[in-house]
């Protein structure tokens, strides 16, 4: 079934379960902090509760003050929320978490794009001093030239203080990666030691010279070697027919490999399979590139593209495609062992789930919300970070909260043991399935599908059973084996989260048929 789930999403039962909240502009931008969310409209910024009740305002914009906001990013550790715009040739502002109309530092400066040039933003750490990446779109400004990747400062006793792209005492010009051809920002994040942007790259004029790029620094000592350790990788999709525009993204956390999914479009509107989901393992060791460069601040004369003349890039190709799919936008991506829960955003304004097991073969799509407008979604989702219980998604104007599963549905423990959901468990004390987070302070069931392993030999049969047990205490747990003619066994442990039950006896205490 991999890969071949076509054009039947409408025909699937779907709950609408979700906080909801309308603006009067449409979204631009949103970000969600450990007590807060945030979202950009076109002349606002919006701070609320996580459960989308609306706590204050900051007009951004006005008829006299025409201002674009194009860098929104979540400071936890600094309990900060950064935005840059456009106002005077550029500035940006530190703005308190909790009150965003209380301002606690800005300086005119240009950081973001100028207009509506792509862009990327992140905190990233180096050496235990945190910085702001920013990636954008090479684009003609009246405010100067325009820098592809650069790295700002994110507290005053940094060397040059906030918002500065100093290196530093001995090495005091900023370094920055220059980008020689067009380029559309579409992610970027910080994982482990690694810094990644992924782009799709413009290498000639018509869209048969679009490919998608990988980029990758490695987090040194200082800004500068940071930057120069920039290496890269097209990534290639798929078999069936290349797509070579890159939608939207998603790191597959807690996986030994690093997992990366990706929404690939062949942008042919009339085809059903038009737009893939895959999943990538960008760990491999990738290769210098020929499109990018490491500079100094105003040598542009000195840019030389990293790479040798002759040498091949790296090419990177799906360990799977997982969803084929017309109009498949965005996707977001939860690990919970050992499974991966794929979050899906449509044209359409669908919220498909898609569960994918150890061997990232994909189960059956269920529909997790449909939007009454069919307004499309924007391509980014993010997940509730306190708890990951909900996840939160834009279309159009509106923004909505979504619970990452409907376990509701499931009145009993066989039935919520059979779900196909495996983020539903079986909540002792409330007797009810649930996701662990809606089972406070009791024990946590779940038992996930195909985890039953039966070794036959001719004396004897060892069955082991993969039991997932969470809650307060470690709690304690009991497996017993039974037929319909009595006991086989019974184990026992006080250890929890991932338990194994076995169960060894002798192969005459099994029928025929081997039950």
């Amino acid at each position: 079934m991999r890969g071949s789930l076509l054009g039947i999403l409408l025909f699937f039962k779907y709950s609408i379960c979700a906080d909801e909240l309308n603006f009067e502009g449409d979204i631009r931008d949103f970000a969600v902090g450990n007590n807060k969310v945030y979202v950009l409209t076109d002349d606002r910024l919006h701070q609320m509760r996580h459960n989308l009740t609306i706590e204050t305002e900051r007009y951004i914009s006005n008829a006299t003050h025409s201002n674009r906001v194009n860098i929104l990013v979540y400071f936890g550790s600094n309990k900060t929320l950064i935005t840059c715009g456009t106002l005077n040739c550029g500035y940006c502002e530190v703005l308190d978490e909790n009150d965003i109309t209380k301002s606690l530092h800005r300086e005119s400066i240009s950081v973001g794009p100028w207009r509506k040039a792509s862009s990327v933003a992140f905190i990233v750490d180096i050496k235990s001093q945190k910085y702001l990446l920013v990636g954008k779109e090479n684009e003609e400004s009246p405010c100067g030239t325009s820098n592809f990747v650069s790295l700002w400062n994110t507290q005053d006793e940094q060397y040059g203080g906030i918002f500065s792209k100093s290196n530093t005492r001995d090495t005091p010009t900023p370094p920055y990666i220059h980008s020689e051809k067009k380029v559309q920002l579409v992610d970027g994040f910080q994982l482990n030691l690694s810094s990644y942007l992924f782009l799709n790259v413009m290498t000639e004029n018509g869209s048969a010279s679009l490919k998608v790029q990988l980029l990758r620094t490695e987090n040194k000592g200082t800004k500068a070697d940071t930057l120069k350790s920039l290496r890269g990788a097209t990534l290639k999709c798929c078999e069936d027919k290349q797509r070579r525009r890159l939608l939207s993204s998603t790191v597959i956390k807690d996986t030994e490999e690093v997992l990366w999914a990706g929404v690939f479009s062949a942008e042919n509107a009339r085809d059903t399979a038009n737009n893939a989901l895959t999943i990538y393992d960008i760990s491999q060791e990738l290769s210098e590139v020929h499109d990018f460069c490491d500079l100094k601040e105003n040598a542009p004369a000195e840019c030389k593209p990293v790479g040798r003349a002759g040498q091949d890039e790296k090419i990177l190709t799906p360990k799977t495609v997982v969803f084929r799919y017309r109009s498949i936008l965005s996707v977001a991506a939860e690990k919970n062992e050992p499974w991966v829960a794929l979050f899906i955003g449509t044209e359409e304004g669908q919220l498909i789930k898609l569960v994918l097991d150890k061997d990232l073969n994909p189960t059956c799509p269920m529909v997790l919300y449909k939007s009454d407008n069919g307004y499309r979604f924007f391509p980014r989702m993010l997940f509730d970070p306190v708890d990951r219980s909900h996840i939160y998604i834009a279309l159009k104007n509106q923004m909505r909260r979504v619970s990452v599963a409907q376990c509701g549905e499931y009145n009993t423990m066989g039935e919520c043991r059979s779900a196909p959901d495996p983020l539903c468990g079986w909540c002792v004390s409330k007797s009810r399935c649930s996701i662990w987070q809606e089972c406070h302070g009791s024990i946590w069931v779940n038992i996930p599908a195909d985890v039953i392993k039966k070794e036959l030999n001719i004396s004897q049969v060892t069955l082991r059973l993969r039991v997932i047990v969470k809650g307060q205490g470690r709690p304690a747990y009991s497996c017993f084996f039974k037929t319909e003619s009595g006991d086989l066994c019974e184990t026992s442990s006080q250890t929890s989260v991932s338990v194994d039950c076995s169960c060894t006896f002798s192969s005459h205490q099994v029928s025929a048929e081997g039950q």
